[in-house]
């Protein structure tokens, strides 16, 4: 059976500017309120840059130093807690988080149809035989060693991450917010990849291959342009949002 491993080697096609995501569209389609509540959000992502990487004076070196710290594993981020919590507040009254990401006890009804917009011919991810895997691809994973004293403290920590794993929502392959990203791009095959990634195989890009990507591919200008901050916003920032939610509850 073949498959699109898009989530592993999820790629930019580097051709932002030749290509068009109509913001207005996008916005039209979601609607006012949530409109407002996606502007808020984005806002507050860059008190959150200028928080943290205050040293640096532009949008884009600071979204480079996050991503960097990203890349490198060096999250140690400051929230301003009041801005965090008035921010998820919001997405939630206007009803926005529902339609990018649903815990498991949510339903949702509201249909789309994505087809209209996409087509699904994974331009941005190798295509291979399912078949092939287990002979072809062989993952490595070197295991630390740890001593009888440290083994307790980490199944401990694994059991605490697992826990946060499983209150977690998940992607809403049927959301408005992706939707209207999908009507709103005219052959943009980075934006239609990734929205095919959400809404077709139920899975998102993780936070490292995101960085990966963005500062293999783009340049400044590129890094701060709204379709590509969007996926920063709802992928890395949106979800480390919630996770600290979760994590103080």
């Amino acid at each position: 059976m073949k498959i699109c491993l898009i989530l592993m080697i999820f790629s930019f096609s580097h051709l932002a500017f030749s290509q068009n995501v109509d913001r207005e569209v996008f916005e039209a389609t979601l609607g006012e309120k949530k409109a407002y509540a996606y502007s808020v959000l984005e806002k507050t992502f860059e008190e959150f840059l200028k928080l943290n990487y205050h040293h640096q004076t532009t949008l884009s070196e600071r979204i480079k130093s996050y991503l960097t710290d990203i890349q490198n594993q060096n999250i140690n981020w400051v929230y301003d807690e009041n801005l965090s919590k008035s921010t998820l507040n919001l997405l939630e009254k206007s009803e926005l988080r529902q339609d990018i990401l649903l815990y498991k006890n949510e339903s949702y009804k509201e249909r789309f149809e994505f087809t209209k917009y996409l087509n699904d011919n994974c331009s941005n991810a190798k295509t291979i035989d399912n078949s092939e895997i287990e002979d072809d691809f062989e993952e490595l994973i070197e295991i630390p060693t740890t001593s009888r004293l440290e083994e307790p403290q980490l199944r401990k920590e694994e059991l605490d991450r697992q826990k946060i794993r499983d209150k977690f929502p998940q992607p809403n392959k049927n959301g408005r917010f992706y939707y209207a990203l999908a009507k709103a791009q005219t052959n943009h095959e980075d934006v239609k990849t990734y929205v095919l990634l959400v809404t077709k195989y139920e899975e998102s890009p993780s936070a490292s291959l995101i960085a990966s990507a963005f500062l293999d591919n783009f340049s400044n200008s590129e890094l701060i342009a709204w379709e590509n901050n969007l996926i920063m916003i709802v992928e890395i920032y949106l979800k480390s949002l919630i996770s600290n939610e979760i994590i103080k509850k």
